[in-house]
């Protein structure tokens, strides 16, 4: 009895031990997975977090993450000789299995096998700011996209700067950052070619700083010791430039050497703006983080992206800080021109210049009360972007004779010298809208002319490229040719009256984005619903909304902002003393749906 009595004891365990198994396998069935949830989510993993650039860095990408409603959380380190502090961050996201990384390496060869093992288990990895090791990935056989600048180009910048300072002559030392790390290497690689290229200049000493303030001080200190003469410092980053610039006070050769480093933080800019630091390099470290999260989402949606997404950069030296550039504008309620201030005014935020704007709200006599107007508030430079060619003339001429050097953008000015004038080729802008027309007819073609205002350079050139041209095509004729003044409404009112004598036409060429808008409502209000082939120019906003909705044909993007920023850019030039080019001309395209 006893037996069998153990015998169904055993026999029960058994069965309770099985039903028990049974339901955890079940229930782990309907256990979500641990990493669930995160595999549509972006991890940014940077280097030092106390390091202003990669705050920089790190506003980029949540910016563009908001916008494009992307879940994306940031991880980083203290220090960045905390490299395994890093592979441990990159360890942990993917046990919890993030969709990507994007990462800005702290060791460039030390962090390549993680990037590996993030890949072999379907992570999109995304390499941003410092390359990894080419000759590494190679033999661990992965290839990792790039985001960033080119370091050797940017440091080759500084290179030059010192050398035409320095005509030429001279003592240098480099403060080098972690030996071993790409950027670092690139950054001396690309300084040291350029200062020593064609000239007597001679590198004294270099060691690393390991980016670190605190550690340029104890350096450079030593340097200046063992180097009694030395002219310039470059330093492979602005942290370093600041515990080299603490070195030079200290030994008591403040103002007699030159100083330059490399991001453009807010706390170099401060002595940059006190003519301490005399250069830096902008690359631009908030768009790193922008396009690299833009490639990982892309990647994780299965779109196809660059190997290599390019990053720009800018020189930034002191003789522009605290100089003030007047900028006269046309008129600012066109876009266009709204759009060209927006470009100058960030480009003079990047060189550290004070910018004073006038909008002369398309009044010839009011641009140039403006002009004498801001002559008298000790300007450095002028830049004009004229309401008539002709009238702006006595404007030009005033300021030459306080010997106030002028740019023109956009519009040229008949007369009066000028330093240089920055436009898009409006001939040839011309020109493209005929091709257009010719794509889309083969045989005869009626066609409308809405130009601009008369007397201004873009009316006569975008006429005169679209006239010229259309002597290639015979069987395109101008049936209509009327002025609207760049105005939406003026070219409605002209486009229904044109509706009234003769409808028979089958395109319509506008000088401006406005004025073609303004055709496509009269159109609109039109019986005559034909389709009509309708070319604008400019690429604003609405223009370009147009043309994806199928109401515009075509328009021909000028780019105002490149065109604003490049004003403010020659400007900076002509204060390093550099020749400054007469006409200078931004590229042209033709935006279609």
């Amino acid at each position: 009895m006893k037996s069998k009595k153990n015998k169904e004891i055993v026999n029960f365990s058994f069965l309770t031990a099985f039903i028990f198994l049974l339901f955890m396998f079940n229930l782990l069935l309907f256990i979500p997975n641990a990493n669930a949830g995160n595999e549509g989510t972006i991890a940014l993993v940077m280097k030092a977090l106390s390091n202003p650039f990669f705050s920089k860095m790190e506003e980029g990408a949540k910016k563009y993450a908001i916008e494009e409603n992307i879940p994306l959380e940031v991880f980083g380190v203290e220090r960045e000789t905390d490299v395994e502090r890093q592979i441990g961050i990159c360890e942990n996201l993917i046990s919890r299995g993030y969709g990507a990384i994007v990462i800005a390496p702290a060791d460039s060869k030390k962090l390549v096998p993680i990037c590996k093992k993030a890949i072999e288990k379907n992570i999109i990895v995304i390499n941003i700011d410092n390359p990894l090791h080419q000759e590494t990935m190679k033999q661990l056989g992965v290839s990792i996209p790039f985001v960033g600048s080119d370091n050797r180009v940017g440091a080759g910048m500084i290179g030059t700067y010192f050398k035409d300072k320095l005509a030429g002559q001279g003592r240098v030392i480099v403060i080098e950052g972690i030996r071993g790390v790409e950027n670092a290497e690139l950054r001396k690689k690309g300084f040291i070619e350029k200062v020593t290229q064609d000239s007597t200049i001679q590198i004294a000493g270099s060691e690393t700083a390991n980016w670190h303030t605190d550690e340029a001080l104890s350096v450079t200190t030593e340097l200046l010791r063992k180097h009694k003469t030395i002219d310039a410092i470059f330093c492979a980053n602005d942290q370093m430039a600041l515990g080299a610039l603490q070195a030079i006070d200290i030994m008591g050769l403040t103002g007699t050497v030159l100083i330059a480093g490399y991001d453009n933080i807010e706390s170099a800019r401060n002595e940059i703006r006190n003519d301490r630091i005399h250069a830096t390099i902008e690359q631009h470290p908030e768009l790193m983080g922008e396009y690299g999260v833009k490639l990982a989402w892309k990647a994780l949606n299965g779109q196809k992206i660059p190997f290599y997404e390019q990053t720009p950069l800018d020189l930034i030296t002191y003789e522009s800080f605290n100089k003030k550039i007047a900028l006269s504008i046309s008129n600012l309620k066109n876009s266009f021109f709204s759009t060209l201030l927006k470009g100058a005014q960030e480009a003079a935020d990047l060189y550290g210049v004070q910018l004073l704007v006038k909008d002369a709200q398309n009044s010839d006599p009011q641009q140039l009360m403006d002009i004498a107007d801001l002559l008298t508030k000790k300007i450095d430079l002028l830049i004009v972007n004229p309401t008539n060619t002709e009238s702006v003339m006595p404007g030009i001429e005033m300021a030459n004779k306080k010997n106030i050097p002028v740019i023109t953008a956009d519009r040229k000015a008949s007369g009066g010298k000028i330093l240089c004038h920055i436009e898009s080729d409006n001939i040839e802008g011309g020109k493209m809208a005929v091709g257009i027309l010719a794509q889309h007819f083969k045989g005869d073609v009626r066609v409308v002319e809405i130009e601009g205002i008369p007397g201004t350079s873009a009316c006569y050139e975008r006429g005169l490229g679209f006239n010229e041209e259309l002597q290639k095509y015979p069987r395109i004729k101008i049936i209509a040719r009327d002025a609207a003044n760049f105005d939406r409404k003026e070219a409605q009112e002209v486009m229904q009256r044109i509706l009234l004598n003769d409808n028979n036409f089958d395109a319509v060429f506008a000088h401006n984005d406005h004025m073609i808008l303004g055709v496509i409502d009269a159109l609109k209000k039109s019986e005559d619903q034909r389709q009509r082939i309708l070319i604008g120019f400019d690429a604003i906003r609405e223009a370009k909304e147009a043309v994806q909705q199928g109401l515009l044909t075509a328009t021909i993007a000028q780019k105002p902002e490149i065109m604003g920023k490049l004003s403010i850019e020659t400007a900076v030039q002509y204060f390093r003393g550099k020749e400054i080019n007469p006409t200078l001309f931004v590229d042209l395209s033709v935006i279609t749906k």
